[in-house]
């Protein structure tokens, strides 16, 4: 990652920081926090502090990291693309990844600073400056092409230039034209306030465009207009479009009259020449005319209509013969892509095939090989076979010596893992002890829970009884025989810390027997089997030996079936104290019964306390 830490570090050294960028993985969180509030203040605009000075206090560090890490959790930020977690734990303990994140995140939001270029003054750089300043100019200008609703349309294409047919002048003379005539959309030949691109003049040009919006738009438009009432040119521009658009038995009725006398009276008069300078010709002959432009435009428009109704079916058969062919490809390139995927099936068969027959010839080349080698051995048998003979002894002897070295290798394995096994044995052997253990002190706990739970029934019952005695009587008694109950409960608490006590010695003790035992049995019987298994000894020591191994296993098990016998023991053992107590508590149980009769006597009690205290009242106001 130190391509990436010089990368972010030059970056933000471009963009204004100053100070020095330690690498993202031993960043610390003074320096982060400092470049976080840098950026922010980049990002915002706003004014950076003079002197970043980090809190000294934690609470207050604290404070600082949450305001940040709060600003980039704010819906503003979210929105610029920052969508990471971040919290103060993030730049107090900061991580290559997060600090990484925050920075790279900072930089894409940092404002780009613009570089400063100083291109020298060349040729170049004045034509792209004039062409720059002359397309703004350009650009700038308010013009709004005419469009006219009536006349058919017309294809678009270049003029032919005239000076460029071939018998207008010799290639000199074109060439020379050609270098030195000027653009037609040059400021020259076309008005700045009225320049207009080269498309747009060659439109203009092609359709000779004279209708009544370009007339009024050049009306509106043009800068020498006279100061004459338009109303009359308008009116007359519109009388001469709608009469050249009319039947001729239509164009006086729908002609105003006001409009026919300003026409009569003004046809020809100073304030329209100016203006309509190049339209006055056709013009004047659409006002004279008027059936025969009729005619002529419905001819041209039927015409038009004609040619586009057949170019129209022309591009319609056109289209579904397009169409045809295009469904007919679409089949064919089907088929050949399932003939293709057909042959690549093909091809991967005889591709297996060939690496078989490859893997058979391998073996044939091999065997072939060995044949003629064998053949040429034949001309020398005797030798050949001699030699034969001692690189079978060489390698027999190699062998032998690989089994030797094996052999002191695995013996130590074996060894390594019998012991292993025997250990595993002992753990599993440890593990069943201390789950049965664990099952006899689960039993032991579910007691103890259930004699919690009816103990806590018989307190809940003893406060109710409580609660519905009257409070008024000495309670004394009560409070006494509740003392000797919580001595009593403390008394049989030390002596079940004492039992339970004496209960984990006699574990431990019974373990460390046990490991004892184990221990004492595993070495007596391993030496038990070594001397049994010891060839050196004479066969009636031998037999002793086994005798005495075949005795020392029954002993073994008899006292398995010894312990086995003294676990049942005490689980009978603690059946019957179980049970005992059992007895215990339905005795108290039925002494339990006996309450509500304590109970009558005490409300007898209370009523005979209340007597003899009324007797005293009495006693007391009746003596002076």
């Amino acid at each position: 990652m130190d391509n990436s830490d010089d990368l972010i570090s030059l970056t933000l050294k471009q963009s204004g920081w100053t100070g020095d960028v330690a690498p993202m993985a031993s960043i610390s969180a003074p320096e982060l926090v400092e470049l976080v509030t840098w950026g922010f203040a980049q990002i915002e605009n706003a004014q950076p502090p003079l002197k970043f000075e980090f809190p000294k206090g934690v609470a207050q560090r604290h404070r600082l990291a949450a305001s940040l890490a709060e600003r980039l959790k704010a819906r503003i930020y979210i929105a610029l693309g920052y969508t990471h977690d971040c919290g103060y734990n993030h730049l107090l303990y900061p991580t290559e990844v997060d600090s990484r994140r925050m920075l790279q995140w900072i930089i894409q939001k940092l404002p780009k600073v613009e570089k400063e270029v100083i291109d020298v003054d060349t040729p170049r750089l004045q034509f792209r400056q004039s062409m720059h300043h002359a397309l703004t100019q350009w650009a700038t200008l308010q013009y709004t092409p005419s469009v006219h609703h009536h006349r058919p349309r017309h294809r678009t294409s270049m003029l032919p230039a005239e000076w460029l047919k071939p018998g207008r002048a010799n290639p000199a003379r074109r060439g020379y034209i050609a270098s030195k005539q000027p653009l037609i959309t040059d400021s020259t030949l076309c008005p700045l306030h009225k320049q207009r691109s080269l498309l747009e003049l060659n439109a203009l040009a092609l359709a000779h465009d004279s209708s009544r919006d370009a007339l009024l738009h050049l009306l509106h438009t043009s800068e020498h207009a006279p100061s004459v009432p338009t109303v009359a040119f308008e009116s007359i521009v519109q009388a001469a479009f709608e009469s050249a658009n009319q039947p001729a038995h239509q164009q006086d009725a729908h002609l105003p009259t006001e409009h026919r006398s300003r026409a009569l009276d003004k046809p020809n008069g100073p304030s329209i020449v100016p203006i309509l300078a190049s339209t006055t010709s056709s013009l004047s002959s659409a006002a004279s005319t008027p059936s025969v432009d009729a005619g002529i435009t419905d001819a041209k428009e039927a015409s038009v209509d004609t040619r586009t109704q057949d170019e129209l079916q022309a591009m319609a058969m056109e289209l579904i013969q397009l169409r045809e062919r295009c469904a007919a490809n679409e089949a064919a390139w089907h088929d050949l892509q399932a003939a293709c995927e057909d042959q690549r099936n093909v091809n991967r068969q005889i591709e297996a095939r060939s690496a078989v027959k490859m893997d058979d010839l391998r073996d044939v080349q091999q065997d072939v090989a060995i044949r003629h080698q064998t053949l040429d051995m034949l001309a020398d048998a005797s030798n050949n076979i001699a030699k034969l003979q001692d690189m079978c002894a060489k390698s027999s002897a190699h062998l032998m010596a690989l089994a030797e070295e094996w052999e002191s290798h695995r013996l130590p394995l074996v060894q390594e893992l019998e012991a292993h096994a025997a250990t595993q044995v002992h753990r599993v052997e440890q593990a069943k002890a201390l789950e049965a253990e664990t099952t006899l002190f689960q039993a032991e706990t579910k007691a103890l829970g259930e004699t919690l739970v009816e103990k806590q029934a018989q307190r809940h019952l003893l406060e109710r009884k409580y609660d519905a005695m009257a409070k008024g009587i000495n309670r004394s008694m009560y409070t006494l025989r509740i003392m000797d109950i919580i001595k009593q409960v403390h008394k049989q608490k030390a002596d079940i810390q004492k039992v339970v006590k004496d209960i984990r010695s006699v574990h431990k003790q019974i373990n460390v027997s046990s490991e004892k035992l184990k221990r004492s049995e595993a070495i007596v019987e391993e030496r038990l089997f070594q001397a049994a298994k010891d060839d050196k000894l004479r066969p009636e020591k031998k037999k002793l030996y086994i005798e005495c191994y075949r005795l020392f296993t029954t002993i073994r098990e008899l006292f398995d079936q010894l312990i086995a016998c003294v676990a049942e023991a005490g689980k009978r053992d603690n059946q019957c104290r179980d049970l005992e107590i059992w007895i215990s508590h339905m005795a108290h149980h039925v002494n339990l019964t006996n309450l509500d009769r304590i109970h009558q006597d005490m409300t007898q009690v209370k009523h005979e306390n209340q007597a003899l205290m009324h007797e005293i009242q009495a006693i007391s106001m009746a003596t002076p």
